[in-house]
């Protein structure tokens, strides 16, 4: 009787603490107005608070942090834009911080925007998390037209091509 009570509460713990993927989402467009890419990041609010907490970026909890400017400003910076980056014709692209929501199902997105590109193809790294969790999966959706194009991103493949 001992060794199943053991066992079970050996596996509360195990099934209370799993996590066994990490995903992010990514879905962007170009603006033919603004001649720039603007993007949506979601991801998962606890595996950004964890991944900056173990980057020592975090000065609070991420809710609050998010609040604060200057941390805001400190969390998109070195996590986002580190995990996120556009090139085009071999030239980094500005991307611009225009927000960002928590959600009450425990994800947050980031809107972000680029600078004025060509209509023609850039190079997507999305390695986001992808340095510390080496199950990390992010998926781009590319919103053209009509149609969307699916990218998938894996810690052995962290970069396309996207025709824009």
């Amino acid at each position: 009787m001992k060794i199943f009570i053991l066992a079970f509460l050996l596996s509360l713990k195990t099934v209370g603490f799993a996590h066994e993927t990490y995903f992010s989402f990514a879905e962007m467009q170009y603006d033919t107005e603004c001649n720039c890419l603007e993007v949506t990041l979601t991801l998962s609010a606890h595996d950004l608070e964890a991944y900056a907490d173990k980057q020592n970026i975090l000065s609070s909890t991420l809710e609050k942090d998010l609040i604060n400017e200057d941390n805001r400003q400190d969390l998109v910076q070195e996590i986002i834009l580190e995990g996120f980056k556009i090139k085009q014709n071999r030239q980094d692209i500005i991307l611009f911080y225009e927000g960002y929501e928590l959600f009450e199902d425990g994800t947050c997105s980031f809107y972000l925007r680029s600078e004025k590109i060509d209509d023609t193809e850039c190079s997507l790294f999305y390695g986001l998390f992808m340095d510390v969790y080496p199950e990390q999966q992010n998926k781009l959706n590319y919103k053209k037209e009509k149609d969307q194009v699916v990218y998938n991103y894996f810690v052995f493949k962290r970069e396309n091509t996207i025709e824009l």
